[in-house]
């Protein structure tokens, strides 16, 4: 039996048959200029830890861009360890290396709330690096029940999920 959610299935399996209904999304929270018919790379969405296996929702390759969005029915106390866990695994997909440093690419992310409407706009969790360094993480958040189709059609985005 899944711990996932239904929605967290129908999203990922959504955007697994129609990955190009992710582009009016990825527009809006990332200000792109994606055309629907732009061709995407999907990438894995299940990774192995020490702790066992993780699975996010969405994860795919647009031009040069990685992208991960992750879809919640409603806000929960885990989500940021979440978005970072599933994150640095998408990372670790990409490597690099240039002179000797080497480098991981994290994706852009975002969260999808389906139902709730009040929150920040943005996560954020402060990495506390040994040598005294604070990165500051980020993650946008969308709220589906903010966007009426008044808004949409002002926007003129083309979102579908409304």
């Amino acid at each position: 039996m899944s711990n996932n959610t239904i929605f967290d299935d129908v999203f990922r399996t959504m955007l697994q048959k129609m990955p190009q209904m992710a582009i009016s999304l990825i527009n809006e929270v990332f200000g792109k200029d994606y055309l629907e018919n732009i061709k995407l790379k999907q990438g894995r969405n299940e990774f192995y830890t020490k702790d066992g296996k993780v699975i996010t929702d969405s994860h795919f390759q647009i031009e040069e861009k990685i992208y991960h969005l992750e879809c919640q029915s409603t806000k929960d106390a885990t989500m940021m360890f979440r978005m970072i866990e599933y994150d640095f695994s998408v990372a670790l997909e990409s490597v690099g290396r240039e002179n000797e440093t080497s480098r991981i690419y994290f994706p852009h992310s975002c969260v999808l709330y389906l139902r709730d409407t009040q929150g920040p706009e943005e996560m954020k969790l402060e990495l506390l690096i040994p040598d005294g360094q604070r990165v500051e993480y980020k993650v946008p958040v969308i709220y589906q029940q903010r966007y009426t189709k008044e808004i949409i059609e002002k926007k003129n985005t083309g979102i579908w999920w409304n």
